[in-house]
């Protein structure tokens, strides 16, 4: 599923297909989200990632890593 990021997104938790939160939207910038989470978690998510991070403290996901955007919260693709 093709979603669109938006600044919409900003401030919204990022959780994996488990459930588990991964860290927090705090831009978005060339139409990926850049996540802040702890270091393992940005250093492991930034491996996983086609899209890398830009810094240490967070990671980037772009649309066709994303299964969902609701409300409160981006539920990344279970195949990430």
């Amino acid at each position: 599923m093709t979603v669109a990021i938006t600044e919409d997104e900003v401030d919204k938790a990022v959780v994996d297909a488990d459930g588990t939160e991964v860290g927090t939207v705090v831009e978005v910038r060339h139409g990926a989200a850049h996540v802040s989470a702890d270091e393992e978690t940005v250093e492991e998510m930034q491996t996983r990632l086609p899209e890398g991070g830009n810094d240490e403290n967070t990671y980037a996901v772009g649309d066709e890593s994303i299964a969902d955007i609701t409300d409160d919260r981006i539920v990344l693709d279970a195949d990430e």
